[in-house]
């Protein structure tokens, strides 16, 4: 059995993996959520938040976890795990990046430089800088649009409500990423067809950022977790399958999640979700 540690991009939090968890956790696996440092409607004390943070977070996470760790990331979640990845690869199974950003290796760099890469992207349209507390909020116009656009209105909605302002600092924090640290630990990547946020051009772009074992393909937006929840676990579940270390026993009993349209509403009864408050005070061995 794996377990999942989730983790989500900027101005989210772990809730926006609420539709996901139970499909995920009714193949058997247990589904565990984060939410990071300072992503709190009210959070302050920017300056505080970094990249290292998120990474030691993350880490602290992983740590209590019994199961091997097949971490998740979403957007701005590829660089937290990456660097938490760089720092204790030990402690995780298999990387994926749920069109998320990908630093590549022995170049330094940070998440600003790899959106300022994407020509494609229309984040900038909805986004601006509050550069007195160094932090990046968003203009509510366009979020529906950027993030949601393919969600069921009432899923949209509720998402929307519960975006926050989004901390500076952890965006233009260097990562030196090597092949012992981030190169160690297999990975996958999931791309999003109709993202707006990175574009497809992008997403493959990095995909030669790092050496990926699989690539697979959601016809989606930017959030895939709330538009296609059944599909992404189902991704989820057959690549936890496929890893040879965590590779399921035939008469496990456990069963993918159906792709069909229609996703039975008992799977809710079914989840083993664990939101996990990691430790605040320890130091990451992550080298930036």
């Amino acid at each position: 059995m794996a377990a999942y540690l989730l983790i989500h991009g900027a101005w989210h939090d772990e809730r926006c993996w609420d539709r996901l968890t139970p499909h995920l956790a009714a193949t058997g696996h247990h589904v565990h959520t984060l939410t990071l440092p300072g992503h709190w409607h009210k959070s302050r004390f920017s300056y505080q938040i970094s990249l290292r943070s998120y990474a030691q977070a993350v880490c602290d996470a992983a740590a209590q976890i019994a199961e091997p760790v097949i971490l998740v990331g979403h957007s701005m979640g590829g660089m937290v795990i990456s660097a938490a990845a760089q720092a204790k690869p030990h402690l995780f199974q298999h990387l994926v990046y749920l069109t998320g950003y990908v630093p590549p290796l022995y170049r330094p760099t940070h998440l600003r430089n790899l959106v300022l890469e994407d020509k494609g992207t229309e984040l900038w349209r909805g986004v601006w800088t509050d550069w007195l507390r160094f932090r990046i909020h968003l203009h509510p116009e366009h979020t529906m649009d950027l993030f949601y656009h393919d969600c069921p209105e009432e899923v949209a909605t509720l998402a929307q409500s519960r975006l926050c302002s989004q901390a500076g600092r952890p965006l233009v924090d260097l990562i030196w990423a090597t092949s012992k640290g981030l190169g160690a630990v297999p990975k996958t990547y999931i791309e999003c067809l109709r993202d707006k946020v990175i574009s497809i051009g992008h997403q493959r772009k990095m995909q030669t950022h790092a050496e990926f074992s699989r690539v697979m393909t959601l016809d989606s937006s930017h959030s895939p977790f709330l538009s296609q929840a059944e599909q992404t676990a189902a991704y989820l579940y057959e690549i936890a399958r496929a890893d040879p270390v965590l590779a399921l026993e035939k008469d496990t009993g456990t069963q993918a999640p159906s792709l069909g349209k229609n996703a039975p509403h008992t799977l809710l009864q079914l989840q083993k979700r664990s939101a996990i408050t990691p430790p605040q005070q320890s130091e990451c061995s992550a080298a930036w």
